[in-house]
C-alpha cells in the first residue's frame, strides 16, 4: 500500500503552526507519554527483542530499556533549565543592550529518525527523546530487520501519542527513500557508513541537516604497561566485545596487543569467554544473543573460514564449526595475528569475532590504526601510565576514548555520543541531544533612543 505522505506530514505541520510544541508543557507531556508506554508495555518490548535478536531479559533491561528510561528522566529534570535563554556578552559600543541565545524547535514539519537493527529499542527512542526535548514532532522508521520490535512500535505509538507529535512508518529502502524526499528539521540516522552516505546524499537534495551515528573498526590497545590483573582486563574487553553478540557500534573491533602481553592476554581472553557464557556453547545456547539475520550470520562464518583456509592455527578459540546459520548462532572466536589484508581486518566485524594483532612499540600501534581507512567511533587503551594514555589520545583521533574500560561511555548521562568523519557527524544524548534537536537563535535588544547613539559612533562601526 502506497504511503500517504500528506497524511503523515499534515498533522506535524499543524502542530508546528499552533506553536504548542514550543512550550515546556508540550515537551514534558510527550516525554511522560513515552515513559508511560515503556512502563506499561515493557514486557512486550522484552519479548520482541528476544524474538528479533535472541536477547535475554537481563540484557534487554540494562542495554536497551533502562538507558531510555534514564534519558527520559534526565530530560524531565533538566529540560526547564536547558530551555532558558542564555545571556551573551556584547561590545561596549552597543551598551546598553540585551543579548541572549534562545533554543527553538528545528525547521520543517519535524524530525525523521532512521533507526538501526542492533539496538532497535534504545537507539530508536533515545533519538525520540531528543526530538521531544527540542520541541519537535517526529517520525520513527524502525529497522525492517527487527520486524517484531518494528510492529510493536507501529501498534503502540498511536495509542499513546497524537499524530501531530509522534508517528511510526514501517518498511524498508522504498519507504525510507520516500521519507527522505521531504524536508526535515533533522534526519537522525544510525547505521553503517555505506548507508550513511546514501542518507547524506538524499538529505542534501532538500537541504535537510543530518546527524549520522555510524561505526568503524574501534581498536583496543593492550599496552606494554597494561594493568597487572589480566583477568580483569580480559573480562572488560570480552564483555564489551560480546554484548549483543558483538553487534554494538562501540564494541572493540580488534585488539592491538603488545608482544610482551600476547600469551597472557590470549589465555585470559579465552577463559573470560568461558566465564561469561559457559564452556559448552552451541547453537542452542541461550546466554549469547543471535546475529540479526541468516545472511549476516553467513558473512561472519565466511570471515572465520577465510582465516581457517589460510592458517587454521590462527583460530585460538571458537571457529566456524561451532557456528550455525539456521539459528543465527556465531560462536565467540579469537583470531591471533590475522593478515592486515584479510576481510577480518578490512571490514567492520559487527559480531563476536575478535582479531588480536601483535605490536612492538607505541608508534607502531599509532601508525597501524591511523593507516586504516576512516576514524574509529571509539578507542580503548589499557595502560597504567597517564602519560602514555595522553600521548596515544593525542595521536589517534576517535569519537570517544576510554582508559582501562570498554563501552561504558554510552551510559554516562553528560557524555555527548558521536563520531567524526567515517564514524559519524554530530553528537547526541543528554544535553547534547537537546542542542542537536534545537536551533540556537540569537536575539539582541537595543533601546531606540537618541541618548544611546554615542555621537554617531554606532554608525561608524559599520563603515570602517
Amino acid at each position: 500500500m502506497a504511503m500517504n505522505m500528506e497524511g503523515l506530514i499534515a498533522p506535524m505541520v499543524a502542530t508546528q503552526k499552533s506553536g504548542t510544541n514550543q512550550t515546556l508543557q508540550w515537551r514534558l507531556r510527550q516525554l511522560n507519554s513515552l515513559l508511560l508506554m515503556i512502563n506499561e508495555r515493557q514486557e512486550d518490548f522484552v519479548d520482541a527483542l528476544h524474538q528479533d535478536l535472541g536477547k535475554e531479559r537481563t540484557e534487554c533491561m540494562y542495554s536497551e530499556i533502562n538507558l531510555v528510561k534514564n534519558e527520559i528522566k534526565q530530560f524531565q529534570r533538566e529540560l526547564k533549565g536547558w530551555m532558558k535563554p542564555t545571556p551573551s556578552r556584547y561590545p561596549c559600543a552597543i551598551v546598553p543592550s540585551v543579548c541572549k541565545v534562545h533554543s527553538f524547535p528545528l525547521s520543517g514539519p519535524g524530525c525523521l529518525i532512521l533507526a538501526p537493527f542492533n539496538y532497535p529499542f534504545c537507539l530508536s527512542l533515545l533519538a525520540v527523546v531528543g526530538a521531544f526535548g527540542g520541541g519537535n514532532p517526529c517520525i520513527l522508521k524502525p529497522s525492517e530487520l527487527c520486524p517484531s520490535v518494528s510492529a510493536l512500535f507501529a501498534k503502540l505509538v498511536p495509542k499513546y501519542f497524537e499524530k501531530g507529535a509522534f508517528q511510526v512508518v514501517e518498511g524498508g529502502a522504498e519507504e525510507t527513500t520516500m521519507l527522505m524526499a521531504q524536508h526535515w528539521g533533522l534526519v537522525h540516522f544510525t547505521g553503517s557508513e555505506r548507508v550513511g552516505r546514501i542518507v547524506q546524499t538524499l538529505a542534501a537534495k532538500t537541504l535537510s541537516p543530518t546527524l549520522l551515528e555510524l561505526g568503524g573498526k574501534s581498536p583496543t590497545i593492550i599496552a606494554e604497561d597494561c594493568p597487572d590483573n589480566m583477568t580483569v582486563v580480559c573480562n572488560r574487553v570480552m564483555a564489551g566485545k560480546l554484548m549483543n553478540c558483538g553487534q554494538t557500534c562501540i564494541a572493540p573491533d580488534f585488539v592491538l596487543c603488545h608482544r610482551s602481553k600476547v600469551t597472557s592476554f590470549c589465555k585470559e581472553a579465552a577463559a573470560s569467554i568461558d566465564r561469561l557464557f559457559g564452556k559448552d556453547q552451541t547453537h542452542s545456547s541461550s546466554e549469547l544473543p543471535r546475529i540479526v539475520q541468516q545472511i549476516h550470520a553467513q558473512r561472519h562464518i565466511e570471515l572465520i573460514e577465510e582465516i581457517e583456509n589460510t592458517n587454521a592455527e590462527k583460530i585460538i578459540y571458537g571457529g566456524s564449526k561451532m557456528c550455525d546459520v539456521k539459528t543465527k548462532f556465531i560462536a565467540p572466536t579469537l583470531v591471533l595475528d590475522p593478515s592486515k589484508e584479510s576481510r577480518l581486518m578490512k571490514e567492520e566485524i559487527f559480531g563476536p569475532i575478535l582479531p588480536i594483532v601483535i605490536y612492538d612499540s607505541d608508534d607502531e600501534a599509532i601508525d597501524f590504526i591511523n593507516d586504516m581507512r576512516g576514524t574509529p567511533l571509539a578507542l580503548y587503551i589499557f595502560t597504567k601510565s597517564q602519560q602514555r594514555y595522553d600521548h596515544l589520545m593525542s595521536r589517534i583521533p576517535s569519537g570517544s576514548i576510554m582508559r582501562n574500560e570498554t563501552i561504558l561511555q554510552f551510559i554516562v548521562p553528560d557524555f555527548p555520543f558521536g563520531g567524526l568523519w567515517t564514524s559519524g557527524i554530530g553528537n547526541y544524548k543528554g544535553k547534547a541531544s537537546f542542542d542537536a534537536f534545537t536551533h540556537k537563535r540569537p536575539s539582541l535588544y537595543h533601546p531606540c533612543h537618541s541618548a544611546f547613539e554615542h555621537g554617531g559612533l554606532r554608525y561608524v562601526l559599520f563603515v570602517v
